[in-house]
């Protein structure tokens, strides 16, 4: 018998190439999609669903009007959803067309498998940005299947019990570590969490200074002027910077030296400017009026 599957593609400001390539990757899968759900996270213009060939299973679209965060998003069709088996998929992640076909056999055979997922590549390997990311970034992928701490967030195949059982992912958990705490949680209440070698997705980010040091500050503690330290930030970015520039001097890494440097800079710059500007318009905030 077909296992039912729906998927959820939570966006949030993401290019309408990538959108629309993800949407593609996953009409293209060899096993049938029940229904797709694409959720705006409060995107600054608002997401277009891309006309898509026919026959096609159902694409909703729901948005919601603030920017909530990648859990609350995923949540908001969780809910929705009731099927027993749940995609949840980024925009810029293109699973191979065997993908979910080879995740529902794998979990099938497995009851107390509550998620799995398989090997992330990029598109575009040679570039510089792209490989720094892949090595700083990304997990290492083997050649064997197996149980895992937790699914990478890429592209993970959910049995709906199990996320049931732990109430969805925790919305306080905006922007990372999101799917972690999902199978944390999950093997607490009995389900497991594997590695499925066989198949894979395709990573088509594109990679930018702004974006990888975006990503460096949130793993160093700082997300904004008016909920993280400055002070803290200089001390972590520094010594995360260090570290790293000092592994790739060991293992001969020295093309990545200077996006260490660059990434260290850039990082400063942006929380200090931040910071600066934060002070400034809360104070213009509290001042008296005067006549």
């Amino acid at each position: 018998m077909t296992q039912t599957v729906e998927v959820v593609i939570p966006v949030y400001n993401e290019r309408n190439e990538a959108l629309r390539a993800t949407l593609a990757a996953c009409l293209q899968q060899t096993h049938p999609i029940a229904r797709i759900y694409v959720v705006d996270d409060g995107s600054r213009r608002p997401v277009a669903l891309p006309e898509v060939p026919q026959p096609a299973p159902e694409i909703s679209l729901l948005r919601l009007e603030q920017n909530q965060g990648i859990s609350a998003a995923r949540n908001a069709a969780i809910a929705r959803s009731t099927a027993p088996f749940l995609v949840c998929i980024n925009a810029e992640v293109l699973p191979d067309p065997d993908w979910l076909a080879t995740c529902v056999d794998y979990m099938s055979s497995r009851p107390q498998l509550g998620a799995c997922y398989t090997r992330l590549v990029s598109a575009t390997p040679d570039r510089l940005l792209t490989r720094w990311r892949m090595r700083f970034f990304e997990l290492k992928f083997g050649p064997l299947s197996g149980p895992t701490p937790f699914a990478v967030g890429h592209a993970v195949l959910f049995r709906r019990e199990a996320v049931d059982s732990v109430r969805g992912y925790n919305p306080l958990l905006r922007l990372h570590h999101e799917d972690s705490d999902i199978c944390f949680r999950m093997r607490a209440a009995g389900w497991d969490t594997h590695y499925v070698a066989q198949s894979k997705c395709v990573s088509i980010q594109g990679d930018s200074l702004p974006e990888l040091t975006r990503k460096i500050l949130r793993d160093a503690g700082w997300y904004s002027p008016s909920e993280s330290s400055l002070v803290h930030l200089y001390f972590a970015h520094t010594k995360m910077t260090l570290i790293r520039a000092g592994r790739n001097v060991v293992k001969g890494r020295f093309s990545f030296l200077p996006i260490d440097a660059a990434i260290w800079v850039y990082g400063l710059w942006m929380a200090t400017s931040r910071t600066l500007r934060f002070r400034v318009t809360k104070r213009k905030a509290v001042q008296p009026i005067t006549n």
